[in-house]
């Protein structure tokens, strides 16, 4: 990925492609600059002579290759940072908030920014619960089956094993007797539950992630959610779209 490359004669000839994204010319310009060399001592004193102009290698990043350009443009267009998120769902709290997600953004940070909104929910209505709110057994009800159809599409992106157990767990919620739910959330087995969710929400390592986590996020609605009908899928189909 490079902002200016004055290239020699030389270095022209070894040019495989040139990605530019069509924009007004008094704006900042990135682009993706593929070249073809036949050693590697020629890529070692490309990449010394490039060096002030080359922002990142990207060679190995599949958000980078011919296809995934053309579909959804320079990744630092549509991706983004799961904890400013997370954040900005702190701040915002429980107001009304309309997501717009890019087509090529990161499935799995998606799931997990919806599975971050549908806890703030949860926990705030476990309180409700507790104060004896009367809408809040049948909030809890419909929140946790958002979160175990979140958690079960997901499985195409996230450890089958993790999804299972979390999906386990969340049954304790599924429950229309009130004092059966007051007991569960006052329970070891409740707090235990979120200290897994958050675990999982935030980690870094990518340890839960399969192969296929990073799917583009209209390849993955187009593939897994066309024929879904659940109110989760409905929103995200719109909020692509």
């Amino acid at each position: 990925m490079v902002t200016h490359l004055a290239t020699t004669s030389s270095y022209k000839k070894a040019i495989h492609q040139l990605y530019l994204e069509n924009r007004p010319l008094h704006t900042d310009r990135f682009g993706v600059l593929t070249f073809q060399f036949n050693s590697l001592d020629q890529i070692n004193a490309f990449e010394a002579d490039a060096k002030l102009h080359i922002i990142k290698n990207v060679s190995d990043d599949k958000r980078y290759k011919n296809r995934y350009l053309s579909l959804f443009g320079l990744p630092l267009n549509y991706d983004f940072s799961l904890y400013e998120v997370f954040r900005k769902c702190e701040i915002i709290g429980l107001k009304e908030l309309d997501f717009s997600f890019s087509h090529g953004m990161s499935t799995q940070k998606v799931l997990k920014v919806l599975l971050y909104r549908q806890m703030q929910f949860l926990e705030h209505d476990v309180v409700l619960l507790l104060e004896d709110d009367a809408k809040s057994l049948k909030n809890i009800f419909k929140i946790a089956e958002n979160i175990r159809y979140i958690l079960g599409i997901g499985g195409v992106v996230f450890d089958n094993a993790l999804i299972l157990c979390l999906q386990k767990a969340f049954e304790g919620f599924l429950r229309h007797d009130r004092e059966e739910l007051l007991k569960f959330v006052q329970s070891s087995l409740y707090k235990t539950l979120l200290l897994d969710m958050y675990f999982f929400l935030h980690e870094q390592s990518g340890f839960y992630l399969l192969s296929k986590s990073e799917m583009p996020l209209l390849f993955f609605v187009k593939k897994y959610l066309k024929k879904e009908e659940f109110r989760i899928a409905k929103r995200l189909k719109r909020a692509l779209y």
